[in-house]
């Protein structure tokens, strides 16, 4: 008992040093504890905290898991949950505020990290027997701090999958060498649950390692069984997690991140970014130098060492042909281009601590080199990693202020890397030939560990550190506005990341995951907001857009705007402005043939706002004006075939297209310039034009990424207003030009709506509305999604699909009483299937332990032969066919 209780204890050695190393860069960094410094950045700024924040607001009972409206205009947060959150970990938002996530963060990486180390340790002290304390310490630390959590730990619930794969390879051990699924069922099941994402790579690894395990590892008369055991067990925790992967499977695949495969694949270069990618892999030196050592100098390999050279191989190679990393990474990816990381990162670690047992083996009292040597080789990797850090830091950290690396950092860090797996090298090769004690040895791995740790750790983590107060200022908005009905809150101009809207727990029309509905993101894009990738934003629009879709309130800029009417709330950096013009969350609307309102006009973006006036509002005005230029310079503008063009003159000058409009009663104009529904980083639009109104600049770089909707130029009564257009290059564009919005048109029309009085009860928006006859209906700003439901006075009613992706609920003549509820298309069905799954397993497990699984040997013959395809079609999909694609391109 003592024994097995010192082994427990030795499991804490390696997270308790890589706490302290964290926390040494921290101080260092002046991060938190140390200090108001933060690690987020990039998508932890833009997605992780503020969806951290929307699950707070989950846990005290202020929104809804299904109909969470602080997203997209009301969104499933069921995928959002799996996609960035579904963590043990995550549930400690409960213990601050949501200013102070900021700082949690900090804490949870570290945690996070500490969790790899034990998994790792736990992995190699049962399948590596023979490594003594220290040298699973540094195994340990290698996992931790290797370049997977260093590059993308912003997605830090990826972590939870790395933590977890330690644990999946034991249970695929459990399960081919002593027929004990329950372990690999159980661990396969927790990955499908904290990220529905990186299960698809989990996937492909099990599929083409299993298959090489069974063809390297298994005796032949053996391996029906075990591939039909493996078959029974990968489905039942399919089956477990039904609830988790197919209500998250349909909204991935209605989302705009689905793109052209073949398209996607022909695009870019055949080799990766190596400057991005190797790093990931190298920063291990270790593994690099036991990679060498199993090559070169290991004879009489087992078949569990020629299985992990062979995985290693496979997961080595889509880090180096584009095309195949593509395909690991569901056929495209924006950015972080080895989301598979550290799976090659762990195999070589076997490959590592193979070796070390080996040597273990053969060299049981140690040799008499002297400890000074092994100084010198620890001594090289210090010096190495102190010149880079104090001479080339800005260029080694070039990956945290840009995503990517570059030349000059991949050949610093390579020189690093290097440095430590010749260190690495010259202890295993002086250890195997018994120049070397093991005691020393072991010392000086976890010398080379912390060092190689604390390097990366600096590298990717302190120089990421930024000082949270610059959110202060933008979560102090939470809680300010004093109104209890339904509204929506937009911003002015994209003054912060677009979640935080939601985050701070006001609804919105924002969003920014890779769930954001296509037809959502395309429909706010034709409404005039702005944009682009997988982000959307609620600054554009018009004032009736904003009132239509329930836009009551406005985050703006506190400068200027001091002593205006409609302020509610301002801390003199961000203002909380409520909008002159507004309308009920919801309003009543005829229509004698909904079916005719399902898509919006394909017509310019001043056109659509004029159809929907007409459409929604029983009335005889006219919108929208547009208004042709006064005069041009340098610039000739042609319509032809629905495309306007502009076209300069001479091309090393600024063109100018002037309007001198004339304003007749209240109006506000709008400036557009828009082509093509996509979601390009970039469209060839952008960066065409300056906007001038009476002399005073407005836009210097417009369409941009974060201001490419329709322009507000100011609201002007019964007076001439002067806009000049600089036109900075030749320009096509589907919709192009300026128009004023008749304010009095909009307000007499708001004023002749039916009134609504309508509330959010969990995942339901439930109220009344009146409406004059039996061809009206409620129109809903809500993103309409397969799984809403309507009752209007106790009985079912129909939902229609309305202007693209909004929705509207047929009424009766008279009061009414509505509730639409929504949830999520496959989550109720996905939970029959868990519980019959959690059923099964019970079952399976309980008749396997009393050896009445005879039934398994009628599905050894076909469980082979369908696995045998299936291992096939894998290898030919991910790492063939991407490459024929790109050649036949």
């Amino acid at each position: 008992m003592v024994i097995r209780m010192t082994k427990k204890r030795n499991l804490l050695i390696a997270p308790c040093a890589v706490m302290g190393i964290m926390l040494a860069v921290y101080s260092c960094s002046g991060l938190f504890p140390f200090g108001s410094g933060t690690i987020s950045w990039c998508d932890m700024n833009q997605q992780v905290i503020p969806f951290l924040m929307d699950l707070r607001d989950i846990l005290t009972g202020k929104t809804d898991l299904f109909l969470n409206l602080q997203n997209a205009g009301g969104m499933s947060f069921w995928g959002v949950f799996l996609f960035f959150l579904s963590s043990p970990f995550s549930f400690l938002v409960l213990l601050t505020g949501k200013a102070r996530i900021y700082f949690l963060v900090n804490i949870l990486l570290i945690l996070k990290m500490m969790t790899c180390s034990v998994t790792a340790g736990f992995f190699f002290r049962r399948c590596f027997p023979k490594l003594d304390i220290l040298q699973n310490c540094a195994l340990s630390l290698m996992y931790a701090f290797c370049g997977y959590t260093m590059f993308y730990y912003q997605n830090i619930v990826w972590l939870d999958v790395m933590a977890l794969f330690p644990l999946l390879l034991i249970g695929l051990d459990l399960l081919a060498r002593e027929n004990r699924p329950s372990a690999y069922i159980l661990a396969l099941s927790a990955v499908l649950t904290v990220n529905f994402y990186l299960s698809y790579m989990v996937a492909v690894f099990l599929v083409l390692a299993s298959g090489v395990y069974l063809l390297l590892c298994v005796p032949k008369e053996k391996r029906g069984k075990c591939t039909a055991l493996l078959g029974v067990s990968t489905v039942l925790a399919a089956l477990i997690t039904s609830v988790v992967w197919l209500p998250s499977l349909k909204q991935y695949l209605s989302s705009a991140r689905t793109e052209d495969l073949i398209s996607g694949l022909r695009e870019g270069s055949f080799f990766t970014r190596f400057d991005t990618t190797l790093p990931v892999v190298l920063s291990t030196g270790g593994a690099s130098a036991a990679l060498v050592m199993t090559l070169f100098l290991m004879k009489n390999k087992s078949g569990r060492l020629r299985w992990a050279l062979a995985v290693l191989f496979l997961t080595l190679v889509p880090v180096l042909i584009e095309p195949i990393n593509k395909m690991w990474q569901t056929g495209s990816y924006q950015s972080f281009p080895v989301r598979y990381g550290y799976i090659p990162v762990f195999f070589g670690l076997i490959l590592l601590a193979a070796v070390l047992s080996r040597a273990n083996e053969g060299n049981p009292s140690g040799g008499t080199l002297p400890f000074f040597l092994g100084l010198v080789v620890l001594g090289a990797v210090w010096i190495s990693a102190g010149i880079l850090l104090w001479d080339d830091y800005a260029e080694i950290t070039v990956y945290t202020r840009t995503l990517w690396g570059s030349g000059t950092s991949f050949r610093f860090l390579s020189l690093f890397a290097l440095t430590s797996a010749l260190a690495y090298l010259i202890l295993l090769l002086l250890y195997r030939y018994e120049r070397l004690g093991r005691t020393v040895l072991s010392v000086f791995l976890c010398a080379i560990a912390v060092t190689e740790g604390a390097f990366y750790a600096d590298v990717y983590v302190g120089s990421a550190a930024n000082d949270a107060d610059y959110y202060t200022g933008i979560m102090d908005l939470e809680g300010k506005i004093p109104d209890d009905s339904l509204y929506r809150v937009k911003t002015e101009q994209k003054y912060f990341d677009v979640n935080l809207i939601g985050g701070m727990g006001y609804r919105s029309l924002s969003h920014y995951t890779s769930l954001t509905s296509k037809d959502y993101m395309f429909a706010m894009k034709k409404l005039g907001y702005s944009s682009y990738w997988m982000e959307v934003n609620s600054n554009g629009g018009t004032e009736f857009t904003d009132a239509l879709l329930g836009n009551k309130y406005e985050i703006t800029n506190a400068v200027g705007s001091e002593n205006g009417n409609n302020i509610v709330y301002s801390n003199g950096e961000y203002a909380l402005k409520k909008l002159g013009i507004t309308l009920p969350f919801g309003l009543v609307m005829k229509s004698n043939d909904i079916s005719s309102l399902q898509s919006i006009p394909d017509t310019t973006r001043f056109g659509v706002q004029e159809s929907l006036f007409q459409s929604i509002f029983d009335t005889d005005r006219t919108l929208m004006t547009e208004y042709s230029p006064a005069s041009y310079s340098n610039v000739a503008l042609e319509n032809s075939g629905g495309k306007n063009y502009l076209m300069l003159s001479d091309p090393s000058l600024e063109g100018t297209v002037t309007y001198d409009i004339t304003v007749q009663g209240l109006q506000t104009l709008y400036f557009d310039c828009f082509d093509q529904l996509s979601n390009s980083l970039y469209e060839h639009i952008n960066s065409s034009f300056t906007v001038e109104v009476n002399g005073v600049m407005l836009e210097t770089d417009y369409p941009s990424q974060s201001d490419n909707g329709l322009v507000n130029l100011g609201t002007f009564r019964d007076e001439t207003v002067t806009v000049r257009i600089g036109v900075l290059r030749d320009v096509e564009a589907k919709s192009f030009g300026l128009a004023g919005l008749d304010i009095d048109a909009l307000q007499t029309a708001a004023r002749k709506t039916a009134g609504t009085q309508l509330t959010q009860e969990g995942n339901s928006i439930v109220g009344t509305a009146d409406a004059e006859d039996g061809e009206s209906y409620l129109f809903l700003p809500l993103n309409y999604a397969e799984g809403y439901t309507a009752e209007v006075n106790g009985k079912k009613a129909e939902i229609s699909r309305v202007f693209d992706s909004f929705l509207a609920v047929k009424l009766e003549k008279g009061a009414n009483e509505v509730r639409v509820t929504y949830v999520p298309t496959g989550f109720q069905l996905g939970a029959v299937l868990s519980l019959l799954g959690v059923l099964l397993f019970v079952l399976f497990s309980v008749f396997l332990r009393k050896g009445r699984c005879g039934w398994l040997r009628c599905l050894e013959g076909p469980a082979l032969a369908v696995f045998t395809l299936l291992c096939t079609a894998v290898f030919l999909f991910v790492y063939l066919f991407p490459v024929a694609v790109y050649f036949s391109g």
